[in-house]
């Protein structure tokens, strides 16, 4: 039975070490031990809360509305000469 007691001592040093040390680490990461100012807050889902300026710091939008986007350039025609940028790879050579 000697050897039983040894390793149930052991076993409660050992919790109790792990609760001091849980005490310890719970204490340092309270919100009592870190100052409010300048962290940054999340939502209930972990994600980053950005601060949104008030109402009136906001510029008011452009009176104009956007120009339209040019449409994009069609591509050039091919010309009709021999020269031929993508050769018929089943043409014979001449």
């Amino acid at each position: 039975m000697g050897f039983m007691d040894k390793a149930k001592q052991l076993a409660e040093q050992a919790q109790q070490k792990l609760d001091e040390t849980q005490k310890n680490f719970n204490k340092s990461n309270s919100p009592e031990g870190q100052p409010e100012g300048g962290g940054v807050k999340y939502d209930a889902h972990g994600r980053p809360i950005q601060e949104a300026p008030p109402a009136g710091a906001t510029a008011p939008p452009a009176a104009e509305p956007a120009a339209p986007a040019d449409a994009p350039t069609p591509p050039p025609a091919p010309s009709s000469g021999e020269s031929n940028t993508t050769p018929d790879p089943f043409k014979p050579i001449q």
